[in-house]
Order: structure tokens, then sequence, then C-alpha cells
């Protein structure tokens, strides 16, 4: 019996030397190899691609995050104070409601505000702007220049300043004020503006509409929109003057009293005579007005001197007193 090498020997024998491969066939297999080789290492190499790609993406992020973060410090930032609060007031960071009493106290981005049923509520922002809250408001500060009213209605006084104003978003459109004092309501998936002085532009669902002094608009739910005139002296403007910030008039001339109170109720002001007017910048007046009604507060330090108000239509006449000899 042969052994299995000698096997295989005589095997490897019979079948004679192996024939050469024709020169395309040979030339056919190298090609292919070739591509396959290349196409596995091309493969590893966008695998690593994407690897580095991914690592830079991770990176370009976390350096975007960063420049984006607001540190502690910065959330703190104040943004408005509340200077009264009448009824039921409260204030939250997220979802936690506290009653903020009568305190003057800060407000940071983020914060909410609401006034309950009765409620209402003067802020001092930032440049001196003032912001009323009506009862039933609810507002969320965001940054400086801008705010959220998610429900109820507001009045906002900017003093008279010019510039881009504020920016009120609410869910039924975007106000933004132009140096002025108006009144911004939401209820019902509707938006009613009234202003009072300078002008307010709203911008919703891609139109953008203008309101002047003196002038309603009212945008239902479905988009139409309703103007009317309003009087800058009409009742309805008597809530936020209620809860106006009372100036420091304690060694202050009368005129600065007067001057305040016309604003705040929507007259124009007028002097009966030059003298008149004279004397009212001369008149120095002591005490103070904290928490009076524009109106209530000209009663009441004008009962001192010798100069008197009257009311007719949107006019407010400072005169002298009879026989006081001016």
């Amino acid at each position: 019996m042969e052994k299995p090498q000698d096997l295989v020997e005589s095997l490897i024998r019979a079948a004679g030397r192996r024939a050469e491969p024709p020169e395309d066939a040979y030339r056919q297999v190298l090609a292919a190899a070739t591509a396959a080789l290349r196409e596995k290492t091309a493969r590893r190499k966008e695998r690593l691609w994407v690897l580095w790609s991914g690592a830079a993406a991770v990176l370009v992020l976390a350096v975007a995050l960063m420049f984006q973060w607001t540190p502690p410090g910065a959330q703190r930032e104040e943004l408005a104070r509340i200077e009264r609060a009448i009824g039921g007031v409260e204030r939250a960071t997220g979802d936690v409601w506290q009653p903020v009493g009568e305190s003057v106290a800060p407000l940071t981005r983020g914060m909410k505000l609401r006034t309950l049923a009765g409620g209402r509520a003067g802020l001092l922002l930032a440049g001196g702007t003032s912001l009323r809250l009506a009862a039933e408001t609810e507002i969320m500060l965001d940054e400086p220049g801008r705010l959220y009213l998610r429900k109820g209605t507001i009045y906002l006084d900017n003093r008279g300043s010019v510039g881009t104003g504020y920016r009120i978003e609410t869910p039924a459109g975007t106000a933004r004020d132009i140096g002025t004092q108006f009144e911004l309501q939401v209820a019902g998936g509707g938006l009613r503006l009234r202003v009072r002085e300078g002008r307010v532009e709203i911008g919703r669902a891609g139109q953008l509409l203008e309101g002047v002094a003196g002038e309603q608009l009212e945008l239902n739910a479905l988009g139409g929109v309703t103007r009317s005139l309003i009087a800058t002296s009409d009742a309805a403007w008597q809530w936020a003057e209620a809860i106006a910030p009372t100036p420091d008039i304690d060694g202050k001339p009368a005129a600065e009293l007067i001057a305040w109170v016309a604003r705040e109720t929507g007259h124009r002001l007028r002097y009966e005579s030059a003298a008149v007017e004279q004397r009212a910048a001369t008149v120095i007046l002591h005490g103070n007005i904290r928490h009076l009604a524009p109106l209530a507060a000209l009663d009441a330090m004008l009962a001192t001197t010798d100069l008197e108000y009257v009311l007719g239509g949107d006019t407010m006449e400072i005169r002298a007193r009879a026989q006081s000899g001016l």
C-alpha cells in the first residue's frame, strides 16, 4: 500500500505541468482584484472621515452652545421691578406660583407674573418704562425690550421715547410700540389695541397694521380688523391711571405735578394766562401722593395753593383761584 505522501506525488506527476492562464484572463482578474482593494480602502477612509467629521461637528456644537449659554449671573439680570400690587398678584419661575404682596421686588429673565380676579400690578421696566397689568392678566419677561402677553390686558407707557420700543408677543400677533402709551388686550384668540399716544405696529400672519393716537383696532380670531376712535381722556383708561407710578413731588414746583397729571389722564394742558403758568412754576409743593390716582393727587396738592384746574372735554385748564390776585 502506498503511503499518503507517495499517493499525492503520483497524482501531481499524472496531472503534469499546469497551463499558464491566458493573458486577457490574467489582466481581468488583476483589474478586478485591484478594484476590490481600492474600494475596500476607500470605504475604510470614508468611515474614518465620517468619524472625524462627527467629532468635528460635536466640537463646533459644543463651542456654539458655550457661546449661547447664559451664565447664572446674566440670568439674574433685573428686567423689571414690581412697584405696586393691588389684590391678588403672583409671580413664578417655572410652574410654582407665589404671591408677591406689595413690595418692590425685582423680576428677571424667564419670570412670569399674573394678576388674579380683582388684582392689578404696576411694573417699572428698564429705562423707566411703565408697564401695568389689569385683572386676570399673565405675562412673561423674555429679555430687555421684549415680553410675552399670554392673556389679559396691559398698558405700556414708554414715556414718549423713540426708537424700536418694546415688542409684545401674544398668541394673536406681535405689537411694537414707537414712543407711546397704549393698551393691549388678548382674549378669545383676538387682539385689541388702543393707542393713547404715538403709534403702534402689529404684525400678524404676514400682515402689518398700524394704530395711531386716538385709535382702537380690534383683530378677531379669523383675521378681520375693525377700526374705531377712542378719546385719550376716555374713562376706559382709568384702570391704568389708578395704578400709575407716582412721582416724588415733595419740594418740586406745582408745574411738574400738573404736567404729570395731564399726561396720565390724556388731557391737553392749557394755562389760563402766562401769569398763572409762571405761578405754577414757582409754587413749591410739600408732601407725597403715594398711591393716589392722578386727579386725586392734583386735588390734594392744589388745595394748598392758589391754583385750581377745570376739565373740559380733552383739555385741562389751570386757573387762578378767585380772589388770588393773579
